[in-house]
């Protein structure tokens, strides 16, 4: 890694007692951010380096905060779904890092899942995680926008081979696949003994990004949201689960 000394004790001096908390505290204590709740991007110092692109077991995460956002089953926009959903099933929880460098924005994501679903065939179905960003403000649709003109920017990852897409959506239903794709991912599934399994997805993007329908990020805050999908669970599509409203990412932290 090209990481210089200088730079890496002025990390480890920045985030030590950071990763104290979280070693202290456990999993369970990690700040559970709600809707409308603003969450500061931690700053990687020029001169460090994750060892690859999207690396989620870099220690560069353990020594930065770590956030938690609870997933519900989200609302039915459709009959077929309304069927499937069962919506006093308890909150499951997505846990993040959130980073960037002077270039690129980091989103770490991680969550249990007993069963490691990699395939869509009959009735099977991958594991999924997406990352939503608002094109404008907060009164955008969480929902997946609300029309041309308040739409959203979705980073979606599906199993198997670390596909990452770049999609852009004016509503339930209107999902497109936009002609850039900025957005890689990698992921890490871990059997852990004593311990639940779990995935671990690292997407990034460069900060500056062309296309009208890619998120600004050149901005002081961006709502951002979550969905999850479980293919053991036979989720697909608007059958997910997702945070509840926005959270908004405060680009201007330092």
């Amino acid at each position: 890694m090209r990481r210089t000394l200088a730079t890496l004790t002025a990390f480890a001096l920045l985030s030590a007692p950071t990763l104290s908390v979280a070693q202290t505290l456990g999993e369970g204590n990690v700040k559970l951010l709600e809707a409308s709740d603003t969450v500061p991007v931690s700053k990687i110092p020029d001169g460090i380096y994750l060892r690859t692109v999207n690396d989620p077991e870099d220690i560069i995460w353990d020594r930065l905060p770590e956030y938690r956002v609870a997933m519900n089953p989200a609302p039915a926009v459709h009959q077929s779904v309304e069927l499937r959903v069962n919506y006093d099933a308890e909150p499951s929880y997505l846990y993040l890092n959130l980073a960037r460098t002077s270039e690129r924005l980091y989103v770490r994501m991680r969550w249990t899942d007993e069963t490691k679903d990699t395939e869509t065939a009959f009735d099977r179905f991958r594991d999924g995680v997406a990352v939503q960003f608002s094109l404008g403000d907060d009164e955008t649709s969480y929902m997946m926008g609300d029309g041309p003109e308040s739409a959203v920017n979705i980073w979606y990852w599906r199993s198997g081979n670390d596909a990452v897409q770049n999609l852009a959506a004016g509503g339930p239903g209107s999902t497109t696949v936009l002609d850039e794709q900025p957005v890689s991912g990698k992921s890490l599934y871990t059997e852990r003994d004593g311990d639940p399994n779990q995935w671990t997805v690292v997407m990034s993007r460069p900060i500056a990004s062309d296309g009208a329908h890619n998120a600004s990020f050149d901005r002081d805050a961006v709502p951002m949201a979550f969905a999850v999908w479980q293919g053991a669970e036979k989720e697909r599509d608007g059958f997910k689960r997702v945070s509840d409203g926005w959270i908004l990412l405060d680009m201007a932290s330092e």
